[in-house]
C-alpha cells in the first residue's frame, strides 16, 4: 500500500504522516510506504505508484487538482483526499472524483476514520468483473465471487461463491496478473486464494469459506497472505 502525503506546510506534513501511520500500526499492519512531499512539482518530477494520496489544493505552481489528476492517469483507482482551508476548489475537485475534502486544522478522528473507509473503497473497486473463458464460451463473474483458482496438471479451476467450477486452460502467470493484487494472494505454485474467503490458516493449510479442499501457503507467501489479511479486516471494521 503506497501512500502520499502532498502540502507546502511540513506541519502539516508531518501530522499526517504521523495520522497515517498511527493507523497501520493499530492495525498491525506492517507493509506499506509513505511518500512525503512539499510542492506538486515534486511529485510530478517522482511520479510513483500511489493507492491513496493526501493532497494541499492551495500550493504555489502546481496545485492539488493537478497533482491529484496526474497520479490518477498513473493509476485510475487512486483514493484522494483534498487538504484545504478553503472551499472554494468543491466544484473542480468533484470534477476530478476526489474522495474526500479534510478541513484544516488536521484532526486525528477524521484522518482515522477517512483511512478506514479509503481501504474499504479500495476493496469495493477490487470487486470488478472479470472473464473466464470456457470451452471457447466466455462467462462474466464478479471477482468478489471468485474464491480461488487451483491449478491441476494443465487444467486451472476457478471456484465460485455459488457453487461453480469454471475449467480453464490459462496460466496461474495469467490469473495472478489478471485479478485483483488487493484481493488475491498465491499461496504457492497451484493456489490463487480471495483473502475475503480465509477461515483459519493451520499448519500450511488455508481453510477457505464455500469449498471442503484446503490451499496450501508456502513459507514464503505467509507474509504476503498475513499483511493483506490485516489490510483487509482493517477496511472491515
Amino acid at each position: 500500500m503506497n501512500i502520499l502525503i502532498c502540502d507546502d506546510d511540513r506541519q502539516y506534513v508531518d501530522l499526517l504522516n504521523k495520522y497515517v501511520t498511527s493507523f497501520f500500526r493499530n492495525h498491525n499492519i506492517p507493509d506499506y510506504n509513505i511518500y512525503k512531499y512539499f510542492s506538486g512539482e515534486d511529485v510530478v518530477k517522482d511520479m510513483k505508484y500511489i493507492d491513496i494520496a493526501f493532497l494541499d489544493v492551495e500550493m504555489d505552481g502546481i496545485n492539488g487538482i493537478e497533482v491529484g489528476r496526474r497520479l490518477r492517469q498513473k493509476n485510475p483507482d487512486i483514493v484522494i483526499f483534498i487538504i484545504t482551508s478553503y472551499m472554494g476548489y468543491l466544484d473542480e475537485a468533484m470534477d476530478q472524483r476526489v474522495f474526500r475534502y479534510i478541513n484544516k486544522p488536521i484532526e486525528k478522528p477524521a484522518i482515522m476514520r477517512g483511512m478506514q473507509k479509503a481501504l474499504a473503497l479500495s476493496y469495493k473497486k477490487a470487486m470488478g468483473r472479470i472473464v473466464i473463458t470456457v470451452d471457447n464460451r466466455e462467462i462474466v463473474v464478479n471477482q468478489n465471487s471468485i474464491i480461488c483458482v487451483v491449478a491441476t496438471g494443465h487444467s486451472k479451476y476457478i471456484y465460485t461463491d455459488d457453487g461453480n467450477i469454471y475449467e480453464n486452460s490459462e496460466s496461474m502467470a495469467y490469473w495472478k496478473d489478471k485479478l485483483d493484487d488487493n484481493m488475491f494472494v498465491q499461496t504457492n505454485k497451484s493456489y490463487i486464494v480471495n483473502i475475503s474467503y480465509v477461515n483459519s490458516i493451520s499448519d500450511g493449510r488455508i481453510e477457505l469459506n464455500g469449498i471442503k479442499e484446503k490451499a496450501v501457503l508456502s513459507r514464503g507467501s505467509r507474509k504476503e497472505l498475513k499483511t493483506k489479511l490485516l489490510m483487509y479486516h482493517a477496511s472491515q471494521e
